[in-house]
């Protein structure tokens, strides 16, 4: 499979490398150009527990893409989709397509850029963080599936898709992955702003309130069955949380990525795009708390999740 992939940081990057390690023809395109200069230097290293390997991947910067692209992933933060999507608008070729392996439902731009027969979903759950350039550390091995974005059919297209990708399997269902993905993040977002790991906000009594009141919040908005995964069953949310601690404990990435944009990258997160999806008290107080720590009037820290604790608890009271 020839795949160009706009987005080589932690989930671009990760997957790019098993692909190409796998023999297929990938290319990596990412616009940070010292990350791009030390892949094309050195190759691109994933680290950590899974698995550890080079690959001497092609990899470009944006003013470097081909006039014509066959098939693409889409790999960056939310918040960077419309600029991902300019970039394939007049590059896509007419049968080709389009996979989004990101957080949210994000298919929109992508959609209004090349059209929704052009345009695939995906689910991705296994946790990986860049750790410097032409350096990806892979924490774990999570759910990832593949999917039409009107549901109802496996296609061939998808059935590639999920052959070639590593860890990938494909569903007629991938709405209702995204949606429990949204449940989900939305608790990762509410633990982001403390400095605990992501296991320790699961798995504290004193949060499991606020964490089944926001998943129910969420979980009340969704259009689509919602599908379970990697300890997150629906229907049973309080129980969940202690399986996703689980699941969290035996990956080498202690907290989200969401953390390490606010204390370590130092960057803007994708916050804004996520409340587009949905909204609700407790996710508007979780997005409120976001934008202090974004802006400096708050840092990351217990108190913060202490205080959205309590005002839940004013709330069921």
């Amino acid at each position: 499979m020839k795949l160009t992939i706009i987005g080589a940081g932690a989930i671009g990057g990760t997957i790019g490398a098993h692909m190409f390690r796998a023999g297929h023809d990938i290319t990596l395109c990412d616009a940070d150009v010292e990350y791009v200069a030390a892949i094309k230097k050195n190759g691109l290293r994933i680290e950590g527990p899974v698995n550890e390997f080079t690959v001497e991947i092609p990899a470009i910067t944006p003013d470097e893409l081909p006039d014509s692209i066959d098939h693409a992933i889409v790999a960056v933060k939310s918040l960077h989709s419309a600029s991902a999507a300019a970039l394939l608008r007049d590059r896509l070729s007419p049968d080709g397509y389009v996979l989004t392996v990101q957080n949210g439902l994000t298919a929109d731009a992508l959609i209004d850029a090349v059209g929704a027969d052009r345009v695939i979903s995906s689910f991705v759950n296994f946790g990986a963080d860049v750790m410097g350039p032409g350096r990806v550390m892979q924490g774990n091995i999570g759910t990832f599936r593949i999917g039409e974005i009107r549901g109802g059919l496996v296609t061939q297209r998808v059935r590639d898709l999920a052959d070639a990708l590593p860890y990938a399997e494909a569903t007629d269902n991938v709405l209702g992955y995204l949606w429990g993905k949204e449940v989900y993040g939305a608790m990762m977002w509410a633990g982001a702003v403390s400095d605990l790991p992501i296991a320790e906000t699961l798995a504290r009594d004193a949060y499991k309130p606020l964490m089944v009141a926001l998943a129910e919040e969420v979980l009340a908005q969704a259009p689509v069955k919602v599908e379970s995964f990697d300890g997150f069953v629906p229907d049973d949310l309080y129980n969940s949380l202690d399986r996703l601690a689980e699941f969290n404990r035996k990956s080498a990435k202690s907290h989200s990525g969401i953390y390490r944009d606010l204390m370590i990258r130092k960057r803007k997160t994708e916050v804004d795009e996520v409340h587009k999806d949905f909204q609700g008290p407790i996710f508007d107080r979780v997005v409120e708390m976001i934008h202090d720590i974004e802006q400096g009037r708050r840092t990351c820290e217990v108190k913060n999740l202490d205080e959205l604790a309590a005002f839940v608890a004013t709330r069921v009271a």
